[in-house]
């Protein structure tokens, strides 16, 4: 039977979307190039954070705290569904300042949060290091933001993946999709290695491979390109533990449950290339060593990388994708986690409704046209 959707991309946004879909009764099929839940979304951080280092404003803000806060919701129906439990965190996050001018590049940030409304709290160095022991005495000063959360993504990736079958959707992994199908000036399908795979409707959501569905229409190729970024998980189980996700000196530490602590990340365009580096591993333990010295002890326990999905301005592509029968949720750069629940939402709500939502028209390709 001919699914009703067809998605392209099984990471966090592909099967967010997917699943939103399947609950409210449509017949989806999701493919993915490779395995299911191992691309970029699997070597993220999971965290949520509306607030980040560099503040969004306008609808890309509003977008992305609408976002955060469907994440209590989102997180218990995909637990209902399952028993799976994502680790979805409330404790916070803290950035710090270890020198005069990431002090004064604080303040700056501090005031800037405060015009735009959002809460946020100011710390002394003392304060700071109350709340986390383990970090430098060289520490001057922290906001604190009770809105940053987090989640584990790999266990919201099983998750997905689970609720997507439980719900009745199609999971089909190493099949890369050669080119979109078209019938009528009309997207129909894609076509797979030996065969073409039909659809009422094809969802691009495969991330930094975003453009090679229109390798053979570049009117089709949103502007979508990879950005590494390298990551490394400590062993810290047996050392003064981390409450809150740490921001500071370019990087950030992301506490688990399970006694690890995630070290990241690096930011380098360099195509397709998702190796981990020597470069890329000093940058980081480096810049984590001067946030809490004491991680020197620390056991390397995993090291990865992954290709983020940057459009051109950094905000994600949503909505129709200028020809009948396509639909675009790519470019989420940094923020693929956090987008996931209301990119699913709006892309179902345009899927099964009428018309362009006022949510969605900031974020729509057309915007980079020549003439707007």
């Amino acid at each position: 039977m001919i699914p009703d959707v067809l998605v392209v991309g099984a990471g966090v946004i592909g099967l967010s979307v997917a699943h939103e879909l399947l609950e409210r009764g449509l017949r989806v099929t999701v493919l993915d190039a490779g395995e299911p839940g191992r691309g970029a979304s699997f070597a993220a951080a999971g965290v949520l954070a509306p607030q980040g280092a560099h503040p969004h404003t306008g609808p890309y803000l509003d977008l992305s705290l609408r976002s955060r806060d469907l994440y209590a919701s989102y997180t218990a129906r995909l637990r209902e569904c399952t028993g799976m439990d994502v680790e979805y965190r409330t404790d916070g996050g803290l950035h710090i300042a270890l020198d005069d001018i990431e002090a004064t590049e604080l303040e700056t940030r501090l005031q800037d949060q405060q015009k735009l409304g959002l809460p946020v709290e100011r710390l002394s160095g003392d304060e700071v290091r109350r709340l986390e022991p383990a970090l430098s005495p060289e520490v001057r000063m922290g906001l604190l933001f009770r809105g940053l959360h987090q989640v584990e993504n790999r266990r919201l990736l099983r998750a997905l993946i689970g609720a997507v079958g439980l719900r009745g959707g199609v999971l089909l992994s190493g099949m890369p999709v050669r080119r979109l199908a078209f019938r009528k000036g009309r997207v129909t399908g894609v076509a797979v290695q030996y065969e073409t795979l039909k659809a009422g409707l094809v969802v691009n959501a495969a991330g930094a491979w975003a453009r090679m569905l229109g390798v053979r229409n570049l009117s089709l190729a949103p502007p979508v390109k990879p950005v590494r970024g390298q990551m490394l998980a400590l062993d810290v189980a047996s050392k003064t533990p981390f409450r809150h996700v740490i921001q500071g000196s370019g990087q950030y530490l992301v506490p688990r449950r399970d006694g690890r602590l995630l070290v990241g990340a690096t930011v380098e365009k360099v195509g397709f290339d998702n190796q981990v580096t020597t470069a890329g591993l000093a940058e980081l333990t480096t810049r984590a060593l001067r946030i809490a010295p004491l991680l020197a002890s620390a056991p390397v326990v995993e090291t990865w990388a992954g290709l983020r999905p940057m459009s051109k301005d950094g905000k994600p592509i949503l909505g129709p994708a200028g020809i009948a029968g396509l639909v675009l949720a790519v470019g989420h750069y940094r923020n693929g986690i956090l987008l996931a629940p209301i990119t699913a939402t709006l892309i179902a709500d345009h899927v099964t409704g009428e018309g362009i939502a006022p949510d969605l028209t900031p974020f729509l390709l057309e915007r980079f046209s020549p003439a707007s």
